[in-house]
């Protein structure tokens, strides 16, 4: 399911004219190399937790400065790039839960098995 958030905000950011493209959004927005979302996509990944904080970092970042702007175009861009910041933590947030889950769980069945 992340991914295709990536692939939203990416293609959003195009329309904004604030990435060239995947490759550059990879680099620019992620903070990744050029080809992290085609690894992704061929070996069938989700998204890094870095990947996610990094760009929900940057898309509050330029929500703020779009939005001190004043003017009607950026205080829209600013509302849709708040939009994505949010869906972005949310992710993130699934994916850490998910994280922490995985590594209490085998805990326990390792406790469970030394009884």
């Amino acid at each position: 399911m992340t991914i295709q958030l990536l692939e939203t905000v990416c293609d959003t950011l195009k329309d904004a004219n604030l990435t060239r493209g995947e490759q550059d959004f990879c680099e620019q927005w992620l903070a990744k190399s050029s080809s992290y979302m085609r690894t992704l996509r061929f070996n069938e990944l989700e998204p890094s937790a870095e990947a996610l904080a990094t760009l929900g970092s940057k898309l509050g970042y330029y929500s703020c400065e779009l939005a001190r702007r004043g003017d009607d175009t950026s205080a829209h861009w600013s509302k849709i790039l708040t939009a994505l910041r949010a869906e972005t933590q949310t992710a993130l947030e699934v994916r850490v839960r998910e994280r922490w889950q995985s590594v209490c769980a085998q805990r326990t069945k390792l406790r469970e098995k030394s009884l």
